[in-house]
């Protein structure tokens, strides 16, 4: 379909309505909406958007997608010092147990040390002059009628 462009003859200056300087609202002038649609042979062609064109995004969504960027950036770079920050921590706290299960240990072994048997029966022959038994202990008989004697004399 091939379409005929005629030429459009210029408007007449005198045929427009004089404006005195006034502002016309709600399309309330005296010519049609579309002043080329009186010319005759002339069509109104539709506003069509082209694959071509790319539509202007509005100044506003473009800051608003802006700020929420950075606010995004804000968080994800909070969160990893915080990740950060507890990592430091737990790492402290690994070394201060570990230190902690060290010093236990080295108490452990200072009691066991200080609780030997040898330990003790030198420091009872130094300090009160007490020596081990050189022969076996021996096993006595208790007499029961003499306990009782003693038990009437002392007043029991």
């Amino acid at each position: 379909m091939a379409r005929k462009s005629q030429q459009v003859p210029p408007r007449d200056v005198a045929d427009m309505p004089a404006f005195d300087d006034r502002r016309i609202y709600n399309n309330a002038v005296a010519f049609p909406a579309d002043p080329q649609s009186a010319v005759p042979g002339y069509a109104v062609r539709p506003n069509v958007r082209t694959a071509s064109k790319r539509r202007q995004a509005k100044t506003s969504n473009v800051v608003a997608f802006l700020f929420l960027v950075a606010a995004a950036a804000l968080l994800y770079v909070g969160n990893v010092i915080a990740v950060n920050n507890l990592a430091k921590e737990v790492n402290d706290l690994a070394a201060r147990h570990q230190q902690i299960l060290s010093t236990n240990e080295v108490l452990r072994a200072e009691i066991n040390r200080k609780a030997s048997l040898e330990r003790i029966g030198l420091m009872a022959q130094e300090k009160y002059g007490m020596t081990n038994p050189k022969e076996a202990p021996v096993w006595f008989e208790v007499d029961p009628e003499r306990v009782a004697a003693v038990r009437e004399a002392v007043g029991e």
